[in-house]
């Protein structure tokens, strides 16, 4: 689901070609609820589902773990 900010985003820069476009802020709050509700388990973020700098830097911060294969 398109948050406003990426609609406002994609609204201002009207980019020519297929984009990725992230929400930091859902990225976050989804880390945190899937880990509210599994608070006994480790979770291990897939690098290969998108390998962007800012959402490693985020999940690692929040404290997730990190699955290279």
């Amino acid at each position: 689901m398109a948050t406003q900010r990426i609609i406002d985003f994609l609204a201002q820069n009207r980019p020519e070609g297929p984009c990725l476009v992230v929400d930091l802020d859902v990225v976050q709050r989804n880390y945190e609820t899937f880990t509210r509700a599994l608070p006994d388990s480790r979770v291990f973020y897939a690098v290969k589902a998108n390998p962007a700098p800012e959402v490693l830097s985020l999940l690692s911060d929040l404290g997730s773990n990190f699955d290279t294969a």
